[in-house]
């Protein structure tokens, strides 16, 4: 029996563009994490300002599609968390911020477990400061990040990320779960 080198060649084709192999790589997932968020702008240099806490704990929760093994969407909550300072002849202030948005994700798969991905999209961002009276920032920002997934079973992954916005200059560092549907 003889098999030609076209055959041969298109053998891995095939396999690669199976539908099964590409379903595998569509579809939905959800998730949250728990991390670390820091206020950048928040401690400002002043004599003024007596202490400031910049750090505080966020968690998150998370949605999306993967349309391919490259790219997704994703929808995301984020609760910051609380920030406070104390001011003199103020007395204590206090900031919380939430957000919610959208983002495009790409990935890049270096081995079948261990994945490389990076996102930006926009949040609709609201910080509240109470004091005397409650004061309310509302902000429409860019949102990006990058991060390392470890699919450790089928349907299971963990995830390891670092995002920033861009008006309010919020960072997290999260670890987090993720749960894929197939």
């Amino acid at each position: 029996m003889r098999i030609s080198f076209a055959a041969l060649l298109a053998i891995p084709v095939a396999i690669v563009a199976s539908p099964s192999a590409a379903s595998e790589e569509r579809g939905f997932y959800i998730g949250g994490a728990l991390g670390q968020a820091t206020f950048a702008d928040w401690c400002v240099p002043s004599p003024l300002v007596l202490s400031c806490d910049d750090g505080t704990t966020a968690w998150k929760i998370f949605g999306g599609y993967r349309f391919n093994r490259y790219f997704g969407a994703e929808a995301t909550y984020i609760d910051w968390g609380q920030v406070s300072g104390t001011v003199s002849g103020v007395g204590t202030v206090t900031a919380d911020q939430t957000s919610f948005g959208v983002a495009a994700v790409g990935r890049l798969e270096l081995t079948p477990q261990f994945s490389v991905f990076g996102k930006a999209g926009l949040l609709m961002t609201e910080q509240e400061t109470p004091a005397s009276s409650t004061r309310k920032r509302d902000e429409t920002e860019l949102h990006y990040g990058v991060g390392v997934r470890y699919l450790f079973t089928p349907k299971w992954a963990a995830r390891a990320e670092w995002e920033r916005t861009d008006q309010l200059k919020v960072e997290l560092l999260s670890i987090g779960l993720e749960f894929r549907f197939q």
